[in-house]
This record gives C-alpha cells, structure tokens and sequence, in this order.
C-alpha cells in the first residue's frame, strides 16, 4: 500500500459518512407495531431510486403506473409487515454501494443476512426454540458494516488483498487494510444503533470468548455459520480454515452439519431463494 491508513484518517471518514436513515428506523418501527402509514412509506421509497428499483422488481407495473404513488401502495400492502420491514433495511445497506468492490461485500452481507433468517428458523422448528428470526436478521445485516466502510473508502487496497489468489476471493485479508470490526463499532456508533449491534461488530469474531453472555455467544456462532454458507455460495474462501471449525459454530447452535449441508443442497434449496433474493435487489 503506498499510504498508511490511520486511525484519524478512518475518523474523519466515518464524520464524513452519511447519517444511517432516520426514516427507515421510524418506518420499522410503525411496521413493528403493526402501524405502517403506508402513504409515509411510499412516498419515501419514490423518493429514494434504490429502494424505488427495488420495489418495481416486486411488481413490474409499478414502472408503468400514471399514479406510481398509488400503485407503490397498492404493492406495500401486498407484503406482510415482516417482509416490508426487512426489505426496507436492505436497501438501507445497498443504498452504500459505491464501486465494484462494495458491491462484493454488500452481495456476502445480504446473503448471510437471509441466510442468518433461515437457519435460525431452522433451529426454531428442530429445536422447539422460539428465537426471533427478524432479530438475526438484522444482527448479520449489520455485522460486518466495517467491511463495507472499507470497501467503499479504499477499494483499489482491498481489490489487491482479498484478490491475492486470482482464483479465489478471501475477504480476511480485509483487516491488512483496517480492522473492520473496529469500524464497524465506530460506525454503529456514528450510525447510532442499539448497543447489541455496535457491540456485535466489535466481537462477532471472538466465537470462543468466555466472558460473553451465553446469548450472545449463540448470536455471533449464528452469524459465522451463516457467513460461511454466504462465502461458500458464492465461492469465496471461507476465512479462519485454520482457526475455526464451521461445524463446531453449527453445533454451538444446535444443529448438525447435515441440517445445513443437506442431500438437496445447503439448507435445502436455500441457494435457489437467494439467487431471487439477490436478483430482487438487483445484485445478480
């Protein structure tokens, strides 16, 4: 690298960031208490062209509506709150993508987010557990918002780590350039999210740590498995081969290898609905 990267110089970036969307966070809400203003809502996807294109891939005749208003109504209401709510936090995140680069991370990011969903459903339906599939979703989707940042502020340095091996794309060599996990807690705060994802972004690679919360530890194992489904899915190296054993995470969570891994492929035919996830948000 020809200029060191320095903490003040990743200070200042993070000052310069733009604010996360306050209206998101206040539409979720009113969609957590089963009271979307859907005009609200409409009005601020209109506003917005990523989210906007996001929505036509929903209904194609959206585009073509004289009334777009009217018809982005018509198609809010037609998602289920869970799905609206989701949706609207994913496009917060791809609403970040700057370069060719911050699209490769954003694609991982939304990937093991919907993954993170899944395999927690899973769990609930082995298990007779009753974890909120929402919450890991969001945990994943703001996990590794410190390799985002990074990816957008220094994409020709991180083209040349994780690409060492024209074969293969390893996303741990992101750290040579910055600790992300140190940025993303920066950003989460900068962002002003609740302290359980600042805190998630400053750990969620300590999976062995024994002064966490037994809670916690189940959160950030989550998290790493669906990391290395993501990574896998899309051929990436899978990081810490030499560290860490996925299938420990997997029983740390209580499933067994061959709930994810299935005959039918990973988590069932999970890789079918994530390629329509990925082209619904135009990350093909």
């Amino acid at each position: 690298m020809d200029e060191l990267i320095t903490l003040g110089m990743i200070e200042k970036l993070i000052e310069d960031m733009p604010d996360y969307p306050k209206e998101i966070n206040e539409i979720s809400k009113d969609i957590r208490n089963n009271n979307p203003d859907v005009d609200i809502i409409a009005e601020y996807i209109l506003k917005n062209r990523i989210f906007y294109d996001v929505f036509c891939n929903f209904n194609p005749d959206l585009g073509d509506a004289s009334d777009k208003h009217y018809k982005l109504i018509e198609v809010v209401k037609k998602l289920d709150v869970t799905s609206l709510r989701n949706i609207l936090f994913t496009c917060s995140i791809i609403s970040l993508d700057k370069n060719e680069i911050s699209r490769l991370i954003i694609k991982k990011i939304i990937m093991s987010s919907y993954i993170c969903k899944d395999i927690i459903e899973k769990v609930n339906f082995y298990r007779k557990t009753s974890h909120n599939p929402e919450n890991f979703f969001l945990y994943a989707l703001f996990h590794d918002i410190g390799e985002l940042f990074t990816a957008i502020h220094f994409p020709e340095e991180v083209e040349k780590e994780i690409r060492r091996d024209k074969n293969h794309i390893d996303l741990s060599y992101l750290n040579n350039i910055a600790a992300h996990n140190e940025v993303g807690y920066m950003l989460s705060k900068k962002w002003q999210l609740p302290s359980i994802f600042s805190y998630i972004c400053l750990n969620h690679n300590k999976l062995e740590y024994r002064k966490f919360t037994a809670d916690f530890i189940y959160i950030i194992n989550s998290i790493a498995v669906s990391d290395a489904v993501a990574l896998e899915l899309l051929d990436y190296e899978i990081p810490f081969t030499n560290s860490w054993d996925v299938g420990h995470s997997i029983y740390k969570i209580g499933l067994r290898e061959e709930d994810v891994y299935t005959e039918s492929g990973i988590i069932g035919s999970a890789e079918k609905k994530i390629i329509r996830i990925l082209n619904l948000f135009n990350l093909k």
